[in-house]
């Protein structure tokens, strides 16, 4: 059976950061509210002024959209519905679902605490092991002492593993609560352009966090994977190659390696974050791709649709409009009567001016 420590720590964490960060949230949305609305009361009415006098050249429907966004971004920011059962429930999901996700053992989905715990239980498995080998050999104090080594350090190899990526994850779960409380303040400064650019450092934050949660998932369930391995493939007969201090060499050196990638899971979480926020997820970076396939439709618009110069049938001036202007307005060799005009001024006034002279 598989110690419950972590699960037990795990549950302890998670109580005390909900009964802080849902109340903390709350507050400071309250807090914001008033905040929020009067700057975007001024902001809207003075872009609103510029756009009117011409001193911002930006069509109306721009200035529509960005006050659709406002609203959106309000809803997400400043509701407890939007941002609780939204904002936080959505990070959390992909958090669960990726750890989840990296889930190879084929059994039911297990949290990160219920994969320490699982880690450990495999560790310890492998010292219950040594030290019934140890019982076994009797009075031959020599394999006695060998599997007694063995078993401690096995043990200690395990503990020092649970204890590292416990410590990660417990840390990166209580900083994601933090940026949970803080969350609301960020998500306002994406309503307007100059401040957007925290909110991409809070969710390049946040996804640092998450991004080492799955990792050591990932590297907990490859522990979980190396212990399995090496119990089926290990001859604890004490003969050969396979005698107790190969076998708590071949334990201290998995131990080395595991901990050496539970160091490095942070810095490789905070590499992946930063790439993730700041090329592809962050809000304004995703507009980018939207506004190049408005470009390009725009381009194959003026293709179908060019800008021209004909002469008018009503006013008799020249005209310039798009084709679909002209067409509508029936200046358009499709138009019979345009057609039969055209033909009847052809050449009306080509060749050799009349009258006047030039002198010398």
């Amino acid at each position: 059976m598989d110690p419950m420590v972590f699960q037990f720590i795990g549950e302890t964490v998670k109580n005390a950061t909900d009964a802080f960060v849902q109340p903390a949230a709350s507050s400071l949305m309250f807090a914001l509210q008033m905040v929020v609305l009067t700057g975007v009361t001024l902001y809207i009415t003075m872009t609103g002024y510029a756009i009117s006098t011409g001193a911002v050249e930006s069509p109306f429907w721009t200035f529509v959209k960005q006050c659709l966004k406002i609203i959106i971004i309000a809803f997400f920011a400043l509701t407890a519905d939007g941002y609780i059962n939204g904002v936080m429930e959505a990070i959390n999901g992909l958090e669960g679902g990726l750890s989840q996700a990296m889930n190879t053992g084929g059994g039911a989905p297990m949290s990160i605490y219920q994969v320490l715990d699982q880690s450990m239980g495999k560790g310890f498995e492998l010292v219950g092991i040594c030290f019934q080998r140890a019982d076994e050999a009797g009075w031959n104090f020599g394999s006695v002492l060998g599997w007694a080594i063995a078993g401690v350090v096995v043990a200690a190899g395990t503990v020092l593993v649970a204890m590292l990526g416990g410590a990660v994850v417990i840390v990166a779960k209580f900083s994601l609560a933090v940026m949970f409380a803080l969350g609301p303040l960020f998500i306002v400064s994406l309503m307007f352009p100059a401040t957007a650019r925290f909110f991409d450092s809070w969710f390049s934050q946040v996804m640092n966090y998450v991004l080492t949660i799955v990792i050591m998932a990932i590297v907990m369930t490859f522990a979980m994977k190396a212990y399995d391995a090496f119990i089926a493939g290990a001859d604890f007969s004490g003969d050969g190659d396979s005698n107790p201090m190969f076998a708590a060499l071949q334990i201290g050196a998995l131990t080395g390696v595991l901990c050496w990638i539970i160091l490095q899971a942070g810095g490789m979480a905070s590499g992946l974050a930063g790439g993730v926020s700041m090329a592809a997820m962050g809000i304004r970076h995703l507009m980018s791709p939207v506004s190049g396939g408005l470009n390009a439709a725009k381009t194959v618009g003026n293709m179908a649709n060019p800008m021209s110069t004909r002469r008018d049938m009503q006013s008799g001036m020249m005209v310039t409009a798009r084709r679909g202007n002209h067409l509508v307005a029936g200046n358009t060799m499709w138009n019979p009567a345009y057609r039969q005009h055209v033909m009847q001024n052809m050449g009306k006034n080509w060749g050799k001016a009349t009258g006047g002279s030039v002198k010398q």
